[in-house]
């Protein structure tokens, strides 16, 4: 159960970006539905032009495709932000628990993010009633799932906030777990074909065939960025949910029993640390190797530029995992 208490400071500490991503939410289907429509009368208006019609084609996407962006910022503000300035201490010395501040800031922000494009969406669909474009082409897949769309994205940087302890760790471990599948798959197929000359299409059908079906490019978070989704099934959008809530979870779970002490550090969970290091050393070593192989088309140059990733992929984890990063 979320305090009352809890939720009154956490509306008022973030007032204005709750009302002003809120607007920004409500305002942009609507808007968009108004433009077309501003359009074809200017297009009535000009006797030049000719076969002027009223229609609303979503098929293609819109600036509506970047709602996740206003997610992507409420959740900083919520946890990286906060971890950035040091105030999730005083939060943290509330009497409340962890579980309760945690369900407070995600739902807060949550209900932000949902209820606005709700809300945006029964506005446009007015619009389009009393309007009566000649046709529109998915406006109601586009619209809800631009909605679920954007949670995704909320619930995947409130879980890096939970595990991250500043702004710049958050974004880019929610940036790394959006291109991981493709960096964990394609890399080393790269290399094998590089160093043994070995197509991994060749030697496993079924996996290049895998690859190349859309199904796997939605079950990666950075597949939602693009449009390529609103001419697929609706079940496409399943997924994304699916996603939604795993992340909602590991962010619970990870605010929940990870310790605070390590604020300013990059993962809160010493634990995680050797590990994350080696994998991007490993992937570093990869895609240095590939480019060098690239460019130079030698066995020379790729162990160059393995050697190059290795110590590039060093320096990042050491300056950026085990180098605590102080207060603004």
């Amino acid at each position: 159960m979320i305090p009352r208490g809890l939720l009154y400071t956490e509306w008022k500490k973030n007032q204005w970006l709750f009302l002003l991503s809120g607007i920004l939410l409500i305002a942009a289907n609507p808007f968009m539905v108004y433009n077309n429509y501003s359009t074809y009368q200017g297009c009535l208006n000009n006797q030049v032009l000719q076969d002027c019609e009223f229609t609303l084609s979503y098929t293609n996407g819109s600036l509506l495709s970047f709602s996740w962006v206003v997610s992507v910022v409420i959740a900083v503000c919520l946890m990286g932000l906060e971890r950035t300035k040091g105030t999730m201490d005083a939060l943290l010395s509330m009497p409340y628990s962890r579980g309760q501040i945690f369900q407070t800031k995600f739902w807060l922000g949550a209900a932000v993010i949902v209820v606005s494009q709700a809300i945006g969406y029964g506005a446009a669909s007015l619009l389009i009633s009393l309007l009566k474009p000649s046709h529109t082409y998915d406006f109601d897949h586009f619209s809800i799932g631009m909605i679920v769309i954007s949670f995704m994205a909320y619930a995947l940087l409130m879980a890096a906030g939970a595990l991250t302890g500043h702004i710049f760790a958050q974004l880019l471990t929610a940036f790394t777990v959006t291109v991981l599948p493709f960096l964990l798959i394609g890399l080393p197929a790269a290399n094998l074909e590089v160093v043994f000359h070995l197509s991994v299409g060749e030697a496993f059908s079924y996996f290049e065939g895998y690859i190349r079906t859309q199904l796997f490019l939605f079950l990666t978070p950075i597949g939602y960025v693009f449009n390529n989704w609103i001419r697929e099934r609706y079940f496409i959008l399943f997924i994304s949910a699916m996603m939604g809530f795993i992340f909602y979870l590991i962010g619970y779970v990870s605010f929940l029993k990870h310790p605070n002490e390590r604020n300013g550090r990059f993962f809160l969970w010493r634990k995680l640390d050797r590990p994350v290091q080696i994998l991007v050393i490993a992937i570093s070593v990869l895609g240095f190797g590939v480019i060098s192989y690239s460019i130079t088309l030698s066995m020379f140059g790729y162990i160059a530029g393995v050697i190059i990733g290795a110590v590039i992929g060093f320096l990042i984890t050491y300056f950026t995992i085990y180098r605590k990063t102080k207060h603004m």
